[in-house]
């Protein structure tokens, strides 16, 4: 008998629709350190296409997958075999009645580019489809080469890109979507050997779909998925194998399993590239990055904004560089004097700048703004020029990532972050309205990456000031390690020229850890021995928590902070970062390494 948290669609096509994490984080969640998102709005789409289809769906409307994961074979035949006995028996009805069934498995994938991953089971690599190894393919090439070519050519039309097995291939051998093939044939669970069973006689083609959070957030984005769904699936009222005047996207199935998957015997940090950047008329400032190396994500733009706005946006894939040129869909940065930072798309725009320390509570109180638009030109100060022909920062040695061993034992103390200083004059548009940006930025490493994650606690801070000649730049940073031990490193520039300072103390200030900080200070010893005050007034943040090193938590608050040192008045950026454990981490969920990049394991 079938969990009030389960609903069940009755239908006439030969189509299943399948949510398995259409519930809400539930107390489960804050008793797990590090616990999975739910695929919030996949019910609801699920629900939609059951009746423009006329399909048959189970719908997860209400159980957390912290407490049963019903995208997880091991989990459902240990705990919820029923669930796979109600899958088996709605596909043997289609099967009676059609001849052949479809199975649409629906998901959803944290990123804010409109995209949608297409799960078979198999991977593009070298512009044709491989099966993972030990994966099986979980749909025949008739039902690849109709309907999913169709499909996917309708997503594009439509200014979503369709991708196949870039993040979720579905190829795990507990995935759902291998319940849908002879896979399991050898289970010790009954309900799965009858699942395979049905598989074997090939009657069965199974489909998963990763939907990104602005296809999943009400909006014009979510009605072109839904419709581009609808018009593949409902030809026939069935498996829509007639390509219905579609232009096909063509596709390229190679089905040898790769003998042995190439595994890279390092753990290393991708390299993190970006600009950060503060205009405190505007009360507005942001960061960009780019990623590079193994395990790179891909490229985000965050704004904060009004105090305690976030807009965020962020894509998955190989970064584009050419020169000092970066760009990722609709994100490009150009890295040279007087060139421009660009950005023209979707943004998910969370009102709480603490929302955040919970990504499932942020998207659930979220609301898409279709048209973000940032245009800007970096202009170095003259004497900060340095480079010719590059930047330093931008550098081969910048973009690949190093093994952990050459930078030493503790490889992100060794030095801090590289980075240029300049203004960042142009225009932001938010919410349909146009503001005007004169910023300072820093352009470089990413200031905020959290690299190996080893400390306990850390504080900095970077501010450029505007004035007479004088310090003009400061950069300070401390990291409290696990030994009890603290590092710190400080410089601070004068006409473009760098000088190593010793940072006594930095810092930042709250009333308590669920609090904005109220006040950030550093003291340091200067050149020559001068001492050097630099305090600061906090402005727009963002709370975040983020997975630790050991099953801890990192909870980190940055901003952007109005700056003074003696008579000098400036602008810049600070962070605050702690390592807790389970017991100080009641909301957290699981994130990627920094906030830019949200995303759940489907």
């Amino acid at each position: 008998m079938a969990e009030s948290w389960l609903e069940i669609v009755e239908g006439r096509a030969p189509i299943l629709l399948i949510a398995p994490h259409g519930g809400r984080a539930g107390p489960a969640t804050r008793a797990v350190l590090h616990p999975k998102v739910n695929d919030l709005g996949t019910a609801t789409i699920t629900r939609e296409l059951a009746w423009r289809l006329s399909a048959r769906a189970l719908i997860n409307a209400g159980m957390d997958r912290n407490e049963l994961d019903c995208n997880r074979l091991s989990q459902l035949s240990q705990r919820a075999p029923w669930l796979l006995e109600l899958i088996a028996d709605q596909l043997i009805a289609i099967i009676e009645h059609a001849g052949r069934a479809t199975v649409l498995v629906i998901h959803g994938w944290n990123i804010i580019e409109p995209r949608v991953d297409l799960g078979l089971g198999m991977k593009q690599m070298g512009g044709m489809l491989r099966p993972l190894p030990g994966a099986y393919v979980t749909a025949d090439e008739g039902f690849i080469r109709g309907p999913v070519s169709a499909l996917a050519a309708r997503l594009h039309r439509a200014g979503i890109h369709p991708t196949f097995g870039l993040r979720y291939p579905g190829a795990a051998a507990h995935n759902l979507l291998q319940g849908f093939t002879p896979r399991h044939a050898g289970s010790k669970s009954p309900a799965l050997r009858r699942l395979a069973a049905i598989a074997a006689g090939g009657r069965v083609d199974a489909l998963q779909l990763e939907l990104a959070v602005t296809l999943r957030l009400p909006g014009e984005l979510r009605e072109r998925a839904i419709d581009a769904v609808t018009e593949t699936f409902a030809t026939n009222r069935g498996s829509g194998r007639q390509r219905g005047g579609v232009s096909q996207v063509p596709i390229y199935i190679v089905r040898r399993t790769p003998t042995s998957p190439k595994v890279d015997s390092l753990k290393v940090p991708p390299s993190r590239v970006g600009v950060e950047f503060y205009d405190p008329a505007a009360a507005l400032g942001g960061m960009v990055s780019f990623d590079f190396g193994p395990g790179a994500a891909g490229g985000r733009i965050m704004i904060l904004f009004d105090g305690s706005r976030v807009a965020l946006f962020t894509a998955e894939g190989q970064v584009e560089r050419i020169g000092e040129l970066l760009s990722l869909g609709p994100l490009s940065l150009n890295a040279r004097l007087n060139g421009k930072l660009l950005f023209r798309g979707p943004a998910v725009i969370v009102d709480d700048g603490k929302a955040y320390l919970s990504v499932e509570d942020a998207l659930a109180h979220s609301r898409i703004d279709p048209t973000v638009e940032l245009e800007a030109t970096l202009e170095f100060e003259e004497r900060m020029i340095f480079f010719s022909e590059e930047l330093p920062e931008l550098d081969d040695s910048l973009m690949t990532a190093r093994p952990v061993q050459s930078y030493g034992r503790e490889p992100e103390l060794a030095v801090a972050p590289r980075a240029v200083y300049g203004r960042l004059q142009g225009f932001v548009q938010l919410g349909g309205c146009r503001r005007r940006l004169d910023a300072d930025f820093r352009l470089g490493g990413s200031f905020t990456g959290l690299g190996s994650q080893k400390f306990v606690r850390r504080e900095m801070l970077w501010s450029k000031f505007r004035g007479p000649a004088g310090h003009e730049i400061c950069e300070a940073r401390e990291l409290q390690l696990d030994d009890g031990r603290y590092h710190r490193l400080a410089r601070v520039s004068r006409n473009g020229q760098w000088s190593t300072c010793e940072l006594n103390e930095i810092r930042v200030q709250h009333s308590s850890p669920a609090a904005p900080p109220e006040r950030v200070e550093a003291y340091l010893a200067g050149p020559a021995g001068a001492r050097l005050t630099i305090e600061g007034k906090p402005g727009i943040f963002v709370m975040l928590s983020r997975p630790g090193p050991d099953q801890t938590r990192l909870h980190t608050t940055l901003g952007f902070a109005e700056f003074k040192l003696g008579d000098l008045r400036g602008a810049g950026m600070y962070e605050f970062s702690c390592r807790v454990g389970p017991e100080h981490s009641p909301r957290g969920d699981n994130h990627s390494d920094d906030a830019t990049r949200v995303e759940n394991s489907s």
